[in-house]
């Protein structure tokens, strides 16, 4: 898959593959059979996809199929194939193949130069064989031969510590981890336990309010006073002078449009 996929032969490079997409064209005669298979070979032994498409008493024409399944790492999948077994003809193929890549940068530092960082391996190695070609320069200097010693103790010593606590703490170093991740979180680790206890201490401190949860409000059944008679309510003479008014004022304004039709 060379050209098709990219090269994932560092070391600091991964390339998973989750699906691909293929067409073609097949031509033949409707009465012949035929058959098409779509494959990548798998480097280990078989394939690691094969589709088979049965052209069998069917006239030729145009075919399209997408396909997902789970990431599958690039060195599985070998060199892609379209053959046609029977009386057939394949043209217009295409295969497209969905993946993704991962770049560790730490390991492509640590590939330019074990120098990168002290966590590369050979870094020692590499350091040491760096100083001893300074030294070419300063030949026979004993501070100089000291120096290098004393680095090279300092390394071994840190990275002897780190060792010794990362086997004396594993599981808090993991816990950690997941916290931080945010799997493991308490309710200590999303709020401040103290700040929120001293708060409801503070609100405890406020003027007491169970006096007002305590206070018997009599009950019982009050009637009323108030005591309305029948009567007979008189009409409004204003009102009826109004609407006198009112009918006598669109009498006069009709009367205007009815003048000038």
């Amino acid at each position: 898959m060379g050209p098709v996929l990219p090269d994932a032969t560092s070391s600091y490079i991964t390339v998973q593959v989750n699906g691909l997409n293929y067409r073609y064209t097949m031509i033949k005669d409707p009465e012949t059979d035929a058959v098409v298979y779509v494959r990548n070979v798998n480097p280990d032994g078989g394939y690691v996809f094969e589709e088979k498409d049965d052209w069998s008493g069917i006239p030729g024409g145009n075919i399209t199929k997408f396909f997902r399944f789970p990431y599958t790492d690039s060195t599985k999948w070998g060199n892609g194939s379209i053959d046609v077994e029977g009386d057939g003809q394949v043209v217009n193929q295409s295969v497209t193949y969905n993946y993704k890549m991962d770049i560790d940068e730490q390991l492509m530092l640590c590939a330019a130069s074990p120098l990168a960082d002290p966590s590369c391996p050979g870094f020692k190695e590499a350091l040491a064989k760096y100083l001893a070609s300074l030294s070419d320069l300063l030949p026979g200097d004993p501070f100089y031969d000291e120096w290098i010693q004393a680095n090279l103790s300092i390394n071994d010593e840190a990275e002897q510590a780190e060792q010794e606590e990362q086997a004396e703490e594993p599981e808090e170093n993991l816990s950690n981890f997941e916290k931080d991740l945010g799997g493991e979180n308490s309710i200590g680790d999303l709020v401040d336990v103290e700040a929120q206890t001293r708060m409801l201490a503070a609100l405890a401190q406020t003027p007491k309010i169970e006096n007002y949860y305590i206070i018997d409000i009599p009950g019982g059944e009050y009637k009323d006073a108030l005591k309305l008679e029948d009567t007979t309510l008189p009409d409004n003479p204003r009102a009826m002078r109004n609407l006198a008014s009112d009918a006598n004022h669109r009498k006069m304004v009709r009367s205007q449009y009815d003048r000038e039709q």
